[in-house]
């Protein structure tokens, strides 16, 4: 491996760069003067006293002596020495960076990279549950939101379930030590040591309270062995630094520098990055009795010193969270509660005022996460009461219309529109809402609706009347379409469809719509030209552009299709032959299955074919591999591959609404939101 130099020319240090690249510097003339100092060392050395550099600053003809270093060099910031000890290069903070609680958070990503590598086969008897103390156990009574891990390792276990990830690119042992390796390495212990640590880690948390004042935060480790964490705390990054509570032990770390060859370890960056110093605002604490390692601000850590070394209330005696551990199954994996006395304390007197006709807590906020053969499956409960939320609801329904999409589909959205309200009652509904928020707007609302009716000949609330059941909006493109290939005109819409399903009790009033339009409004359009489809019709453009928009009654369904022709018909075969549809795309029907039977909103995303295309660009590709995504353990493509999906329901009692909302994979649009910035920067990024 090449050798590793900080480099010097008159402000902070720079680097770790390799010798071939500070070479490279000078042959270029980017670099010639100043002082190098070899990562491990204590001295700043001129730039001609490295033979490498003094043989390219001889080719470029660059005196002797010209590359001393300037006057103002010091040596390489360190970690605080020993007494008499220079500073090491190696150590300590780096300009221009601060860490925050880098260290538990990042204890707890070790075994999130392992939840998204590894299955853990290996180490069955090393991560036997139990042992640890629950954080619930742990933070006081006050604390207004708490997120739990009651077991990582029971997390970890459940990927082997995951379908999407990828098991023939998983080696227990390999990623399991890989971990180990990170953490050794980061903080100067030994693999075994650092295995050992790995091993013991069972339970992690993150509270706070005075949210909507002073907020304060914690993050808690629970170990079930108190040895690792004793050995890890007298590596040569941690110093003592006195006592919290009457057993507590504080520490403060030191950051540490890492040379430029460890490229993508994200893990070993991030430890290596972790940081704590004196002061009230972030405290780092061991307590040994009760085997909890946490990180946050001193006050909160006080109280928590009070629950575990005296016996205070902890959040457990909450009634509140004791009421949301109502809505926690034994297969959730994480959980996650907030009390609803947060809201209490609103200053503002609009927000207030917006919180009490809409938004007002009757009860906690809840949340989990379980792992499912479709992927990591989030959800979360809110229980609100508002002076002017409906006092009546329908019923969720199964959400069943997306699978008669065309397999090209990669995202629709679908609605509940089942009521027992006329069309009258629910056009009332709606101006009386909308009305609420925006007094003004109802006049505007109902007169245009007047003045639609009277342009068309139908009914608003005739319309609302024949609606039925539920409704799908799916936008689809061919496989292999190449984002290249879209450019930026006209021709790009024939790439693309979008297809609209609405199921209809009474299609009378659709059909009248219908004929008002091609016969009276949609002729004076030039640039059109419109054609009759029986009780519907079909409009292209005049232009010699092959893409079309078409109005068809299907049965008991309104089916409008608009977009690239070929794709239009797919559509159109798809939903009345059933040919090639979502319902054959095991992927979707996997995820759908996950999700509760019954929705008001559903959400579907092909989130894998959409990676797939963003990160066929090997740049793109290649800085979401440095921001530490794995995207060789993930499948992208094929019956197997990751999708995302999200519901959402509610039901009213006694004038209280309860909502659910249901999330499978959200994490991974993530990626997508990266890839989409890069293409807005102008990157090509070939493949839809």
């Amino acid at each position: 491996m090449s050798a590793m130099f900080y480099l010097s020319r008159g402000g902070p240090p720079e680097g770790p760069f390799e010798e071939a690249r500070l070479v490279h510097m000078i042959h270029s003339g980017e670099l010639s003067q100043g002082g190098v100092c070899p990562v491990g060392h204590d001295q700043w050395l001129a730039l001609d006293a490295v033979p490498a550099f003094a043989h390219a600053l001889a080719s470029r003809g660059v005196p002797a002596g010209y590359a001393q270093p300037p006057p103002a060099y010091g040596a390489p910031q360190g970690a605080v020495p020993a007494p008499g000890q220079p500073p090491r290069p190696g150590h300590g903070p780096l300009p221009g960076k601060k860490s925050h609680a880098g260290l538990i958070a990042t204890l707890a990503g070790v075994l999130s990279l392992i939840v998204l590598g590894s299955g853990f086969a290996a180490y069955s008897l090393l991560f036997s549950s139990g042992g640890a103390r629950p954080i619930a156990q742990s933070v006081p009574r006050d604390s207004e939101f708490l997120i739990e891990v009651a077991s990582v390792h029971r997390l970890v276990a459940d990927l082997h379930d995951v379908q999407y990830l990828d098991t023939s690119l998983r080696d227990d042992k390999k990623v399991f030590d890989d971990a180990a390796d990170s953490i050794a390495k980061a903080f100067d212990i030994s693999q075994t040591e650092a295995v050992t640590l790995l091993a013991s880690a069972e339970t992690f948390g993150v509270a706070g309270r005075k949210l909507s004042s002073s907020p304060e935060l914690l993050l808690a480790l629970g170990l079930k062995n108190a040895s690792p964490v004793e050995t890890l705390l007298k590596s040569s990054r941690f110093v003592a630094s006195g006592t919290l509570g009457q057993t507590g032990k504080r520490y403060q770390l030191s950051r540490r520098a890492l040379d430029a060859s460890i490229g993508q370890d994200i893990v070993r960056q991030e430890l290596a990055e972790a940081e704590v110093g004196t002061g009230a605002r972030r405290v780092l604490v061991w307590f040994a009795k009760a085997r909890v390692l946490a990180i946050g601000n001193e006050p909160l850590l006080l109280d928590m010193a009070q629950v575990l070394e005296s016996g205070a209330a902890s959040i457990e005696q909450n009634p509140s969270f004791q009421a949301a551990t109502k809505d926690f199954d034994s297969r959730s994996r994480l959980t996650a509660f907030v009390d609803p006395t947060l809201f209490a304390s609103i200053a503002d007197a609009k927000v207030k005022g917006i919180v009490d006709d809409y938004f007002k807590p009757a009860g906690p906020i809840t949340g989990s996460l379980r792992v499912e053969p479709a992927g990591f499956l989030t959800s979360f409960t809110g229980r609100v009461q508002g002076s002017k939320l409906p006092h009546a609801g329908e019923p969720a329904q199964a959400l069943s219309l997306g699978e008669r999409l065309p397999g090209e589909t990669f995202g629709y959205v679908a609605f509940s529109g089942s009521t027992k309200l006329t069309g009258a009652e629910t056009e009332k509904l709606l101006v009386d809402q909308l009305s609420a928020v925006d007094p003004r707007a109802r006049v505007q609302l109902e007169q245009g609706l007047r003045q639609l009716e009277q342009m068309l000949g139908i009914s608003v609330s005739k319309l609302l009347d024949g609606a039925g059941g539920q409704s799908v909006i799916g936008l689809s493109a061919p496989m292999g379409t190449t984002i290249d290939a879209l450019g930026t005109g006209p021709q790009a819409f024939t790439y693309f469809n979008l297809t609209w399903l609405l199921e209809l009790k009474d299609a009378t009033e659709y059909k009248r719509l219908a004929t008002e339009l091609k016969q009276k409004i949609l002729p004076g359009v030039r640039e059109v030209t419109v054609s009759d489809e029986g009780s519907g019709f079909s409009l292209v453009p005049r232009l010699p552009l092959p893409v079309s928009l078409r109005v068809k009654f299907i049965d008991k369904y309104l089916f409008v299709t608009a977009g690239g022709n070929n794709l239009c018909d797919r559509a159109e075969a798809a939903f009345s032959k059933a040919e090639r549809t979502l319902k054959d795309d095991a992927a979707h029907e996997r995820s759908v299955a996950t999700l509760p039977g019954k929705q008001h909103f559903l959400l579907w995303v092909d989130s894998g074919r959409l990676a797939d295309t963003l990160f066929k660009n090997p740049l793109a590709k290649a800085q979401m591999t440095r921001s530490g995504l794995a995207l060789d353990k993930v499948r992208l493509t094929g019956p197997d591959r990751i999708v995302s999906a999200l519901s959402m329901s509610g039901e009213v009692a006694n004038d209280v609404w309860t909502f659910h909302l249901d999330a499978l994979n959200f994490q991974a649009l993530a990626p997508l939101g990266a890839g989409g910035a890069l293409l807005g920067s102008g990157w090509h990024l070939p493949a839809l």
